[in-house]
């Protein structure tokens, strides 16, 4: 009893912790609203976004902004890089991220999604030091059955994978053809050839099988995608009828960044720059394409139609033939290597030479200079591989491309035996983690094209949502109200310590980023009954001591030393229980084991911690003798 204020300390900096961490759910947040300028049309078509429309949206009382949010006033605000009168800012509380999303594809041509965003609380950058960002997200996401979400449909685009496939394989093939024709090849070397060209015409011409095996391929890279950023509560279906995936993700925070994640088919590869076409065009006087180039990528939503369009016009101003090769640009950081990595030259390069299905491994480091670099693994495959091209082209640069992006064009001294290898550029910490993570997660098998984006409404329906919230509020007043007439008095320590533990599991989920489900709801329930039960077993030994003649300090004591390992037995069974389900569980079933987990841990600490500091502040500070513990009767010898 002489570590009361220890204890109290211990108790009040948990609760306080978990309780900050928890309260942005609570709290009013602020939605930043920015307004498109110009949209393009399918056909690339450039169409300009007059303000009226803006006007219209934010004041209509019956569309637009108070559809969604009836009592809403969106006032607007300067914002750096967007244009006077397109950004405003509102109020409100308790929104989620499908209505955010809802909003934002219910106007794809007068929103930037892109830049709108539900702004971090406070809170959230307070909280950064536990995370390697600038903030760290702690609301609490309810999934599909709940709150809805998302839901995107990708269609496989064959004809732009083959095409990229022909690229790759052309020059393997214009050299296997010269040397049958020209009589080169005899034997079994001839044989060989000529399977070899059977087996790239089997692949340039995929069968049905094989487009499903690429496309299974593409979900499970989706998948793994998905769960990086955190969204572990997604369903993803191959469409087979279709050659699509749909793919429905609930509390999705940035539709269009979750989007370009999804699809990226970025990945890392490797080129021989053409010198002496590349050399023609850096003598030429492009200035002008190059700033302008900087500067679209220097805007908050890069025009790719405009970009594609300059670099169009500066391979025909080179004469550039498609046999020398294809335009790159070659992306670096200016100010002495402190400014921001942008496209700042041309490279003309040849056809793909390896790729990342040539890497089995890769990881971001430091490297000797100020930048970071990627340190690879290759497969055994892609080592012989490199160590022809590297014996074939001693003297010649070998550019490293980054999706389109060449970040590294270094010369080949000498021929590289080894399967290691590592990728310099002038790489940012995030950047070069972002690079390594596309080689470890592997690149999509083939483009995927957005066919649709649309609101998936919660799958259990309003109702049954209503009738589950309002079966657990009923089910926690009849808690309240049993523990109060059976216990009296003595019932509000477990009133407190039940508050207390929910704090601390709401806090917990938080700072999880969890996506909560009707299941994960049922663990809550659950962890909320046992927290009960933990008190009950304890009040109960209380009684018997009571009965048996002993004061009150003495029968707490007993009470709860008597009570700790039947708890902590019938917990510790429970946290097994949970963990195998987590283990051996799928989506729903891992989201009941972890919010059970977490609520068995707070609940032994509330039942007996928190609880037991609470009788001994009111045994030592308000010299409490007789406990209000319900019907007992003392007994008589």
């Amino acid at each position: 009893m002489n570590r009361i204020p220890k204890r109290t300390i211990v108790t009040l900096l948990t609760a306080g912790f978990f309780f900050l961490a928890f309260y942005p759910n609570l709290a009013v947040r602020d939605i930043s609203l920015v307004f498109l300028e110009y949209y393009r049309t399918e056909d690339g078509t450039r169409v300009e976004v007059e303000k009226s429309k803006v006007d219209a949206f934010l004041n209509n009382p019956d569309t637009g902004l108070h559809q969604y949010f009836p009592n809403a006033k969106c006032d607007f605000e300067p914002r750096k890089g967007v244009a006077e009168g397109r950004h405003c800012v509102f109020q409100t509380r308790f929104i989620t991220s499908a209505e955010f999303n809802e909003l934002m594809q219910a106007y794809p041509a007068l929103l930037d999604d892109r830049r709108s965003e539900i702004q971090p609380h406070a809170l959230e950058g307070f909280f950064a030091f536990l995370t390697d960002k600038a903030i760290k997200p702690l609301t609490i996401k309810l999934g599909l059955d709940l709150q809805g979400g998302m839901r995107a449909i990708f269609v496989a685009d064959y004809d732009t994978y083959i095409a990229k496939l022909k690229e790759k394989y052309s020059p393997v093939v214009a050299d296997l053809n010269t040397k049958l024709r020209t009589g080169q090849l005899q034997g079994e070397d001839k044989t060989n050839a000529e399977a070899r060209l059977e087996e790239i015409e089997d692949i340039l011409s995929p069968t049905e099988e094989r487009k499903l095996e690429l496309l299974r391929q593409a979900r499970d890279i989706i998948d793994k995608r998905l769960v990086a950023q955190g969204l572990t509560e997604s369903e993803i279906r191959i469409q087979p009828g279709s050659y699509s995936i749909a793919v429905d993700m609930p509390g999705a925070a940035n539709s269009s960044e979750v989007l370009e994640r999804v699809r990226d088919t970025v990945t890392v590869e490797y080129r021989i720059v053409n010198d002496k076409a590349t050399e023609r065009i850096q003598n030429m006087d492009l200035t002008e394409e190059k700033k302008e180039i900087i500067k679209i990528y220097q805007s908050p939503r890069p025009d790719e139609v405009l970009v594609r369009e300059i670099m169009d016009e500066v391979a025909k101003k080179a004469n550039l033939t498609p046999q020398e090769g294809r335009l790159f640009t070659y992306w670096t950081r200016g100010g002495k290597g402190t400014g921001q990595m942008l496209p700042r030259s041309f490279y003309v390069l040849g056809p793909i030479v390896m790729d990342g299905g040539d890497m089995a491994n890769a990881r971001a480091s430091l490297g000797q200079t100020a930048f970071y670099q990627i340190n690879f693994q290759l497969t055994a495959t892609g080592a012989e591989k490199f160590t022809e091209i590297t014996k074939n082209n001693v003297g010649n640069r070998m550019a490293v491309l980054w999706g389109d992006r060449v970040v590294s064009a270094p010369v080949i001294q000498q021929v590289i035996p080894t399967g290691n290898g590592v990728i310099n550029g002038q790489f940012g910490e995030r950047e070069a983690k972002e690079v390594a993570n596309v080689i470890r997660e592997g690149a999509l098998p083939l483009p995927l094209d957005v066919i649709s984006v649309s609101y998936v409404g919660p799958t259990l329906g309003q109702e049954s949502i209503e009738k589950g919230v309002f079966s657990v509020v009923l089910g926690f007043a009849l808690i309240i109200l049993f523990m109060l007439l059976y216990y009296r008095l003595t019932g509000i320590v477990a009133l407190v310590a039940l508050f207390l533990n929910l704090v601390l599991m709401a806090g917990i989920l938080s700072l999880m980023e969890f996506t909560l489900t009707l299941p994960g709801f049922a663990g809550a329930i659950l962890t909320v009954g046992m927290a009960v039960d933990a008190n009950v077993l304890i009040f109960e030994r209380i009684k018997e001591d009571l009965r048996a003649g002993k004061s009150a300090s003495v029968a707490i004591d007993s009470g709860f030393d008597a009570s700790f390992w039947t708890i902590l037995d019938a917990n510790v069974t429970t946290l097994i229980a949970s963990i195998i389900l987590y283990y051996e569980g799928d989506g729903a079933i891992k989201g009941f084991a972890i919010v059970l987990f977490f609520g068995i841990v707070s609940s032994m600490f509330t039942a007996l911690y928190v609880s037991r500091l609470l009788f001994d502040v009111a045994l030592k500070y308000f010299k409490v003798q007789n406990l209000s513990i319900g019907y007992w009767r003392k007994k008589t010898a």
